[in-house]
């Protein structure tokens, strides 16, 4: 064990379910991780996600920092409910764990850009010149961040959205699939863009705009 450990840190994902999933095959292809294990609330300990052990809930993350792991991946993607991710972000902090930030190898980052710890830059993403990403932020698959972006902590774009250059993503904001948002646009925190929407102006804090809308809505 210690010969495979070797060159290797230890990490956990917090969360088996879609999203855990995906990053654990992420990880698969980060030769300088080693993924000790799933910690997941609903799921009974000893149970199997993708041939890795389920090593309890949230209960065992003070053990596992004692053990010496030091590393974890929050895979809840907390879609619709954004807090949910939050607060587990918030348990790994408590219980003394670092979050690093991923990036699968059939992304493109610029290399002018910033990513803050916990974010995750999924397949076939791009990440454009002197754009800022948040603590906690996903980008999705196939998801377009234009040249100076920011997208604020716990941002999260689903797959296929495109960001023209400029957009400035408020805390907690999610965009849904396929959404386009024009050059230059403010989205505020916490606001929600649904599937397949066109953004044209800039969106409030908390707004909702429906999937497959044009927003501002027209007269």
């Amino acid at each position: 064990m210690a010969e495979e450990r070797e060159g290797r840190a230890d990490i956990l994902i917090y969360g088996g379910g879609g999203h855990g999933r995906s990053l654990l095959d992420l990880l698969h292809l980060l030769a300088r991780y080693r993924v000790v294990g799933i910690v997941d609330d609903g799921l009974p300990a000893g149970e199997q996600v993708m041939g890795l052990p389920v090593l309890g809930g949230a209960s065992v993350l003070h053990e596992l920092r004692q053990k010496g792991v030091e590393l974890a991946v929050n895979a809840v993607g907390g879609v619709g409910a954004p807090q949910v991710r939050i607060s587990v972000f918030e348990r790994l902090k408590e219980a003394g764990f670092r979050c690093p930030a991923l990036v699968h190898p059939a992304a493109f980052v610029e290399p002018s850009a910033r990513l803050a710890e916990g974010a995750q830059i999924l397949p076939r993403a791009y990440i454009g010149t002197l754009v800022e990403v948040g603590f906690g932020v996903i980008v999705n698959n196939g998801a377009i961040v234009s040249h100076d972006c920011r997208l604020g902590d716990y941002a999260s774009l689903a797959p296929g959205a495109v960001l023209a250059g400029g957009v400035d993503v408020g805390r907690a904001a999610q965009i849904g699939m396929g959404v386009t948002v024009n050059l230059g646009l403010r989205i505020g925190e916490n606001a929600r863009i649904g599937n397949s929407a066109v953004v044209k102006a800039d969106v409030p804090a908390g707004g909702r705009v429906k999937a497959g809308a044009l927003w501002p809505p027209q007269e």
